[in-house]
């Protein structure tokens, strides 16, 4: 196999058709034909399955785009590590991101980030770690900004490097019914937000939640993606479970703690992830070294001397 193939590989599923593989690689339709016929021909399976509208992969050829795309962003990221040791200032980074840590942290480490790196780019992936944890071991992400249980993440498949332990409480909006007799059967009795399903034991620390107070978990869930939560939580008698660092942020406008909660939401351990098999570019390393400053003084808004120093250096 070459790498050529291997790139219109990944350039043909990204794009859905070998004609627009053709474009984002600047070459013919048929030397993209020939290297897929000839990747085919050398991996003695099938690959693609032509359409009317476009290519569907078969189940070697997800197995085999997997690979490619390691070994592609690899090539990348080798060519980055050079140029930008050698004070360059080009490339990409690819950076999936909890959404907590986006409200908190990101605005704020990214400006630092600019202050050194001005031409890289950069992608953020939004999401929780069902979605992120595949990327990072594919090679699409480079590093990921994940908010787990704590405990949650085990084993050695990433270098861990925690950032912030984050207590967490109960919100509702602001003149909620339930504020004036917060308890346990109360609560559980609402309509809750959740990012993921609560029952089979998907999150067993929000089940033990329930059970420690007595109560059994709600039967009313609505699942949502963040943003989208948050905006059922500020406009409905709904109920979720968050940090208490998001309270006071733009987004949680109009939402607050529950006070002297029954309900006892665990912590979350904000985490770094890496792979311990490929070392971060300088551009990687630094933006690293951004969020985790930011995220570890997230609890105070004061300026972060040595960090202004470093990005002003």
């Amino acid at each position: 196999m070459k790498l050529q193939q291997l790139e219109a590989l990944v350039a043909v599923v990204d794009s859905g058709s070998i004609r627009a593989a053709a474009r984002m690689l600047n070459l013919s339709q048929a030397a993209i034909s020939k290297s897929m016929r000839t990747l085919e021909q050398e991996a003695a399976v099938p690959l693609l399955v032509r359409l009317s509208r476009g290519v569907e992969l078969t189940p070697a050829g997800h197995r085999l785009l997997a690979r490619a795309r390691l070994v592609t962003r690899q090539l990348e990221l080798a060519r980055d590590d050079l140029r930008q040791a050698n004070d360059g200032d080009a490339g990409t980074l690819r950076i999936g991101i909890a959404p907590f840590i986006t409200m908190i942290s990101l605005g704020q480490a990214f400006r630092w980030f600019r202050q050194r790196y001005r031409n890289v780019e950069v992608h953020f992936i939004e999401g929780l770690m069902t979605r992120v944890l595949p990327r990072l071991r594919d090679g699409t992400l480079d590093m990921a900004a994940v908010a787990a249980d704590v405990g949650e993440l085990q084993g050695d498949e990433f270098v861990r490097q925690r950032l912030l332990l984050a207590p967490q409480c109960v919100l509702v909006r602001e003149g909620h019914p339930v504020l004036a007799e917060p308890t346990a059967r109360a609560l559980a009795d609402l309509e809750w937000v959740f990012t993921q399903p609560i029952a089979g034991g998907l999150q067993p620390r929000l089940d033990a939640m329930f059970a420690l107070a007595g109560v059994a978990p709600p039967t009313r869930v609505v699942l949502t993606e963040t943003l989208a939560g948050l905006a059922v939580l500020r406009g409905s008698d709904a109920a979720a479970v968050a940090p208490n660092l998001v309270l006071g942020l733009p987004e949680t406008h109009g939402i607050v703690a529950v006070p002297n909660s029954p309900l006892r939401p665990g912590d979350l351990e904000v985490l770094l992830l890496t792979r311990p098999d490929v070392p971060m570019t300088p551009a990687a390393a630094y933006f690293a070294h951004c969020l985790a400053t930011v995220v570890s003084q997230s609890k105070s808004p004061a300026a972060l001397p040595e960090l202004r120093a470093r990005s002003s250096a």
